[in-house]
């Protein structure tokens, strides 16, 4: 068991319970003193947090001081530090404010490194404070300590950080904080981390003024590119336009409309994109990539002369490892955030710099041209769902159940697993709706943290998390959270007593698998035993009956899955390849 509190040498006072001292000012005004975790706090209250994520410890324990006088901040409390990054990625995706997590030192930070490396590879802002031993205490052996002496915290996250930073001097503190804020928050949005010792954490300190100002990352057009990006699209006899998770939100996802139609281009997404593009929207193809459907490997078979790509570093999962059907015989075209995107992965003819909506924004701006007649693309196609031969439910029946009961504004996420490549082909998101899943770094489990996270931040609106049996078994013991916090968050479980993404993968390359089943596991009575909602479904109609109970809590429905029946197709054997020696 990790060993969570330091000797009582290294703990300070609750900052909350100590007198505020009053200095003297040079005009003879008094100011107030905080500490510094209080200070921190004030400044994370300029960026509008009010949620806070994380796990209490002795090397944190100031910063969970300070809280006791700011009930204005929601503490949630996670079962595991990776649980409590994933939550605050499902919140600022729901609030587009920055999310903040707490830890302990030691294993505090080293059980959020996977849920930090998400929020990198996912361009979340989420910025992580964690404890540690008091300085005076570096090189000397202290228990958890993560100084360059020992854990050396600061170089375990640098690669899955924007910014990092260890806070010696209590008068660098809120200093500190902004940058760390203005770095997550700028350009392309990703997490930070703020090693805190406990002895500046706890140290007094005159308060702060807020300063003015927001974040802003500005960039120079080009015009003339915009104007030749235009003018390609429209003369085009075969265009496409291929979307990424760089257009999420929803000025991103007005602004690629907006283009569709006015070229009337027909749109293609990633994986990580599904839902930035109404999905009953006539000019929408489908997904390009693990999951996703024939109809645009059809169109791209039958070639296309300009292709456009907006947010989007064309990796393996999101191309069918890289094919060369995604080749353009007349321009390919980029637009992205960060430089490093563009030509990355796909030599292209003409790269643009800057924010989505701003770039496809100059390149209508004053277009009044009329687009090239096309022939009809013939729209988006499903594969045929098979059914389960032991008349067992299927995943692929219980996402179209979704379809029909869940309202039309409706969030989904999607974790790790069989169900995710189901889920990406059968789910339908319209204009209204959201979806989201990590699949930049793939950890199982972020579904359902995530789902907790997005349902704390938007209340109004109804957060399905579809998850499997092995992230469930990982994870799912954030469903303790959401009980506590009245989540009313619907987990759907695809229940099939495997890991069974794995065992089809492995048997696809290699012909057998080692036993990755696990015993049938009774998840609605575990989440029953939590004090959650928990149902048994093992057919449609139960699914349905299900998904229209009343909540005032957190639900769990367990679905009993025939795990022979799987998605086929060309792009599920393309993503395979990954684990092929090359």
């Amino acid at each position: 068991m990790d060993e969570r509190e330091p000797t009582a040498a290294v703990l300070a006072p609750p900052a909350s319970r100590r007198s505020v001292e009053h200095v003297g000012t040079p005009s003879g005004r008094p100011e107030r003193k905080v500490t510094v975790a209080s200070q921190l706090f004030q400044v994370l209250r300029e960026y509008g947090v009010e949620t806070v994520f994380g796990n209490p410890g002795g090397a944190i324990s100031s910063m969970y001081g300070a809280l006791l006088d700011l009930p204005q901040i929601r503490v949630v409390n996670a079962k595991h530090e990776t649980g409590a990054v994933f939550m605050a990625m499902g919140h600022a995706l729901a609030t587009g404010k920055p999310a903040v997590v707490i830890t302990t030192a030691g294993p505090g930070i080293t059980n959020a490194l996977t849920g930090l490396a998400s929020a990198f590879y996912e361009n979340v802002p989420v910025i992580m404070i964690s404890g540690e031993v008091p300085t005076s205490a570096f090189g000397r052996g202290a228990l958890q300590e993560g100084s360059s002496f020992g854990l050396d915290v600061l170089a375990q996250v640098r690669r899955i950080t924007k910014f990092s930073a260890q806070i010696t001097r209590a008068d660098m503190a809120a200093t500190t904080m902004r940058k760390a804020l203005a770095t997550a928050l700028s350009g392309r949005p990703g997490p930070a981390f703020l090693s805190l010792p406990l002895n500046v954490s706890s140290a007094d300190i005159v308060r702060s003024p807020p300063i003015g100002g927001g974040v802003h990352t500005s960039f120079e057009l080009d015009d003339e590119g915009c104007r030749r990006a235009m003018d390609l699209l429209l003369s085009a006899e075969r265009p496409l336009i291929v979307a990424g998770a760089g257009a999420r939100g929803p000025v991103n996802h007005a602004a690629l409309a907006a283009l569709a139609h006015a070229t009337r281009s027909p749109v293609a997404v990633s994986p990580k994109a599904k839902g930035v593009f109404p999905e009953d929207d006539p000019l929408y193809l489908g997904i390009f990539g693990f999951g996703g459907h024939e109809s645009v490997v059809r169109y791209l078979q039958q070639g296309a002369d300009v292709i456009l790509v907006c947010g989007s570093g064309l990796n393996d999962f999101a191309t069918n490892s890289w094919s060369p059907l995604l080749a353009a015989s007349r321009a390919f075209i980029q637009i992205d955030l960060d430089t490093a995107q563009l030509g990355r992965n796909y030599p292209i003819d003409l790269g643009l710099l800057g924010p989505m909506e701003l770039v496809i924004g100059r390149m209508i701006e004053g277009n009044g041209a009329a687009p090239r007649a096309r022939p009809d693309t013939g729209g988006l196609h499903l594969t045929p769902i098979k059914a389960s031969p032991s008349g067992l439910l299927t995943t692929a029946e219980a996402i179209t159940v979704l379809n029909e009961v869940c309202p039309p504004d409706a969030v989904f996420t999607a974790d790790m697993g069989e169900h995710l490549s189901i889920a990406l082909h059968y789910l339908r998101i319209g204009a209204a709706a959201d979806f989201v899943t990590c699949l930049g770094f793939g950890s199982m489990g972020s579904g359902i943290g995530s789902a907790i996270g997005y349902q704390l931040g938007a209340r109004e609106r109804r957060v399905y998390g579809i998850c499997g049996d092995g992230c469930f078994l990982m994870y799912g013991n954030e469903l303790a959270t959401a009980v506590q916090h009245q989540v009313p968050v619907t987990l759907l479980v695809a229940n099939d007593s495997r890991l069974n993404m794995c065992e089809h993968g492995l048997r696809d390359l290699f012909g057998s698998t080692p036993d990755l089943s696990t015993q049938l596991i009774d998840f609605a009575a575990l989440a029953r035993s939590m004090g959650a909602q928990g149902v048994v479904v093992r057919t449609r109609a139960e699914l349905a009956a299900a998904l229209r109970l009343p909540l005032d809590g957190p639900l769990l429905i367990d679905a009993r899955i025939d795990p022979s029946v799987r998605l086929e197709g060309s792009q599920r054997t393309s993503a395979l390849r990954q684990f092929q020696a090359q």
